[in-house]
């Protein structure tokens, strides 16, 4: 009996033994469980950035709660100065003690080796009987701190699991500093793309305002442009017609006088008279190519199909017998259809061609070269060429001038605006003239002209 009795107190101890084990174990694995769920609330912090100091100090409650420590401290990798800062200690009065205890470490070796591996390194305190805990605060690609934590107690004796949590709460603490540290970068980015947007639009409207101004201002000037060439053009038909009407009654009365009184006058009387009535019709033809040359782009015609072959043969017609006056020989050669205002190259050819028709050597008929051909599709190019007294090209800056004059008025006949009004017509299709010459070697007038005009100009 005794035996057995001394057997069911053995066998009631080892089953008190045992419920006291699966109570501490129960226990434990609440606690474990208590802090992997706490480590999904601090992911869910880490959603907007936080402080480091913040991390840590959430890391080091949540460890305080399944392990017994003295200290623990934090240390944060310093990129920029290649170093680790002690970031947070508790107690903050072992601040200084952990420090040395850290640099002790460091020159052991042991806070290396723990950087190397991902799971608690367990050393000595030198200070102490006590053991510390070296653990690395990282993530797969980079290194964010060190954990170092003085343990009451024999670590040997701490299950493995919760050395395992340790591992796995300081790795997602790496990973939060890390969030946090990427967070805090792209706000930084959003930010300076914001400033940066944010000055684009001031600039962009800065340059809208000013241009807008500019348009109003050039839109004024184009306004007081139309109104003063509508004026110019008004005073222009004014004078024309004022100025045309005495000079008629001036070379009418010419007329009368010289056929009533031509025998009671001498012969430098009617000289005189002679001269005024050539004034006055020399007068009478510049009047006329001013109205014309002012009229070129206001008293115009739309722009259509127009074949210059056509219009050319009409301006010979016209020339027929100065031509014949002159023997002349006139060759025609490939002059291309364009979109052009008929009257105007009517105008332009002609004054071209009595340029070389009047232009030409003594005794020496006139060659005059009309051709054309095609620059592509978008512009053509006209060569009007002679072979007559041609001039000295450092004068060529003057041909097109109203009014300029390279010969006198007794040599030859003109007013020095048939080469203006060429100029003033080309322009108004968006072409170009210029010539080459030089003295006693004829000219060559080359107009280029597009093919097409505007939409806005038809």
């Amino acid at each position: 009996m005794g035996n057995l009795s001394e057997m069911n107190m053995d066998s009631v101890k080892s089953m008190q033994s045992r419920l006291d084990y699966l109570e501490r174990t129960n226990s434990w694995y609440f606690i474990a469980l208590e802090g992997l769920a706490s480590l999904w609330d601090l992911d869910k912090d880490v959603k907007l950035y936080r402080d480091p100091k913040f991390l840590f100090a959430n890391a080091r409650n949540h460890m305080q709660k399944f392990m017994k420590f003295r200290t623990l401290a934090f240390y944060l990798v310093e990129e920029s100065e290649n170093r680790f800062l002690l970031e947070d200690c508790h107690p903050e009065s072992d601040r200084e003690a952990v420090e040395k205890e850290v640099l002790y470490q460091i020159d052991k070796g042991n806070f290396a080796w723990a950087l190397r591996q991902n799971r608690p390194l367990v050393v000595p305190d030198q200070g102490s009987e006590n053991e510390l805990i070296l653990h690395r605060v990282a993530t797969k690609s980079r290194v964010a701190g060190m954990f170092m934590g003085r343990f009451e107690g024999n670590v040997h004796k701490v299950p493995i699991e919760q050395l395992n949590l340790i591992s796995i709460l300081l790795s997602n603490t790496a990973y939060a500093i890390e969030n946090g540290s990427l967070f805090k970068h792209v706000q930084n980015q959003n930010l300076n793309l914001e400033l940066t947007v944010r000055e684009r639009t001031q600039t962009l409207e800065n340059q809208a305002r000013q241009l807008k101004l500019e348009i109003e201002e050039r839109t004024k000037i184009e306004e007081e442009l139309k109104r003063s060439n509508q004026d110019l053009q008004d005073f222009a038909s004014i004078a024309s017609h004022d100025l045309q009407e005495p000079l008629r009654k001036v070379i009418m009365f010419g007329d009368r006088l010289k056929n009533q009184f031509s025998t009671e006058m001498n012969e430098k009387a009617l000289g005189f008279l002679e001269r005024t009535r050539n004034a006055a019709e020399r007068m009478q033809v510049l009047i006329d190519e001013l109205l014309l040359y002012s009229r070129v782009g206001t008293k115009a015609n739309p722009f259509k199909k127009t074949n210059l072959a056509t219009v050319v043969q009409e301006v010979l017609s016209d020339l027929e017998n100065r031509i014949t006056r002159s023997g002349a020989n006139i060759e025609l050669e490939n002059l291309p259809s364009l979109e052009a205002d008929g009257m105007q190259m009517r105008q332009l050819f002609q004054n071209l061609i009595i340029n070389a028709l009047k232009f030409h050597k003594k005794d020496i008929p006139p060659e005059i070269v009309i051709r054309g051909h095609m620059n592509g599709s978008e512009t053509c190019e006209i060569l009007v060429k002679d072979n007559g007294v041609g001039f000295d090209e450092k004068y060529v800056h003057r041909i097109f001038k109203p009014f300029e004059r390279l010969h006198g008025r007794s040599e030859y006949e003109g007013t020095g605006m048939g080469l203006a009004i060429c100029k003033k017509i080309v322009q108004r299709h968006g072409g170009s003239i210029r010539v080459e010459s030089q003295l006693n070697e004829g000219c060559s007038f080359i107009v280029t002209l597009p093919s097409k005009q505007p939409e806005a100009k038809r």
